[in-house]
């Protein structure tokens, strides 16, 4: 599966880790702590009166002006926080009525229980329309925002601070390009609760959390020898570190560094950090990208820049024997 077209909006505004830390109840003591431990030293946010739609209209513009394939005709709009949209109040329908580039969309989808990890159901949903011949090309839109929510909301203690941003794709089955490879998905039961919670349950996932990036590394095939990139999600420096010591990883191998600036915003950060990463790679080079959503949601998979496709490919590609089966999901206790 390619990915044909790939852009980010990180929203202008700024908010202070010591701000969001004190409107959580912390104080200035605790936030300079948290600040040189995790290294976050702000968030992304929104600007004062704009509205989510508007976010994704600045998406759906770049990528008009990026994309040269056909248009899509699915779109899967991915959202970290389980919240339900008041009946019309989901920005799908406003974007589908005024952008030209969702104008043939005919079916559409939600991704909103996987929390941080996503997007990359979302990767295996687009997958399976696009094998059953149920699109010619896939939209995926994700991001999330703190609109109208309290400030100390976005502080999550011991573990990070939740900023706004956002991306948007077109994947399709052409050849060349940016390839997909096979999307690891993987769910922990014993960490449902996720930030509802108890202090244990949350230590216990935190403590976890290397055990689980390495499987699923493991399980697309990541080279922990090799030179490829680790572009994961930004929960925070300290984590990255300890997996870094515990797994003899390089941290030359991962890139954190929208980390200090924007936090950790949810489903879209290895996409923000992919779309950096993308005019680095040359022919036959991949990276890994991977996110660890609360509650114990991980997604993984290799991205792969191929040649670019002849003018004389442009036949839709029998799909392989990988392409037929391109995923599994493992359940674990």
């Amino acid at each position: 599966m390619r990915l044909a077209s790939l852009v980010s909006h990180i929203p202008a505004a700024r908010l202070s880790a010591e701000d969001i830390i004190r409107a959580a109840g912390g104080s200035p003591a605790e936030a300079r702590v948290f600040e040189r431990m995790f290294g976050l030293d702000h968030v992304a946010a929104v600007p004062e009166g704009e509205t989510l739609s508007q976010q994704f209209d600045q998406v759906l513009q770049k990528l008009t002006a990026s994309h040269t394939g056909p248009r899509p005709d699915a779109l899967i709009y991915v959202h970290g926080q389980p919240l339900q949209y008041a009946a019309g109040q989901s920005p799908v329908q406003v974007l589908c009525a005024n952008q030209p580039m969702l104008a043939e969309i005919t079916r559409r989808y939600e991704v909103d229980q996987y929390n941080c990890g996503g997007l990359f159901w979302a990767l295996d949903l687009a997958r399976t329309l696009l094998n059953a011949g149920l699109a010619r090309a896939v939209a995926v839109l994700g991001g999330d925002s703190h609109i109208g929510l309290p400030l100390g909301d976005r502080y999550v203690p011991g573990c990070t601070l939740m900023g706004d941003a956002f991306c948007g794709m077109i994947l399709d089955q052409m050849p060349g390009g940016l390839q997909v490879g096979e999307v690891a998905m993987c769910t922990h039961p014993r960490f449902a609760r996720g930030r509802a919670g108890t202090a244990t349950e949350m230590g216990d996932f935190f403590a976890a959390h290397g055990g689980i990036v390495s499987q699923s590394l493991a399980r697309i095939g990541f080279d922990w020898q090799g030179d490829c990139a680790l572009l994961p999600h930004n929960v925070n420096r300290l984590a990255w570190q300890m997996f870094c010591r515990e797994t003899g990883l390089p941290q030359s191998r991962l890139r954190l560094g929208l980390l200090p600036d924007i936090g950790h915003c949810y489903t879209s950060d290895p996409f923000l950090l992919l779309e950096q990463e993308r005019p680095a790679l040359s022919a036959g080079q991949s990276c890994a990208i991977l996110s660890i959503g609360m509650g114990g949601y991980a997604g993984a998979c290799m991205i792969t820049q191929t040649a670019t496709a002849s003018s004389t490919a442009q036949s839709k590609p029998a799909p392989t024997a990988k392409e037929h089966h391109p995923c599994s999901q493992l359940i674990l206790s």
